[in-house]
């Protein structure tokens, strides 16, 4: 069962791109991608997930990480 690594407002920290064992730059770039894609702004908060799921503070997932780099 997928666990969340990151529910902060802010950017994540480079902690969180080494769990998704990518660089903090594909973390940021997959970030902009999937919130571009709902229509959300940069400042507009995730929840980030190990198994690289990105859902909305509500919990509803609206994308992966993996699927964007």
């Amino acid at each position: 069962m997928p666990q969340i690594i990151w529910n902060q407002p802010g950017n994540p920290s480079r902690g969180v791109a080494a769990r998704l064992g990518i660089t903090r730059d594909q973390l940021r770039n997959a970030l902009h991608r999937i919130k571009a894609d709902v229509k959300y702004g940069p400042t507009d908060r995730v929840i980030i997930w190990d198994d690289g799921s990105v859902s909305d503070d509500e919990g509803e997932m609206i994308g992966n990480v993996y699927d964007e780099i």
